[in-house]
């Protein structure tokens, strides 16, 4: 398990498994299930509006350097 920052909101985030990379930043309200990674950017403010989730919703990337897990905005893909 890792923990990165949000770059949109500054909010801690963690991070158990990195497949492409791409996630989404928010889990549910009640299950702690993350969102999925490629959301569109109407679902996610769906959940936000309708406060279904913790987190911002807003899509980022990671990337590791010198051995460190990083967070960066990235667009809605």
């Amino acid at each position: 398990m890792n923990i990165v920052t949000c770059p949109h909101c500054e909010m801690l985030v963690e991070i158990e498994e990195i497949n492409c990379g791409i996630f989404r930043h928010g889990v549910f309200k009640g299950t702690n299930q993350q969102l999925e990674p490629h959301l569109l950017k109407e679902q996610c403010d769906a959940l936000i509006n309708n406060n279904q989730i913790y987190g911002c919703g807003k899509p980022f990337s990671v990337i590791i350097k010198d051995g460190i897990l990083y967070a960066q905005s990235c667009d809605y893909v």
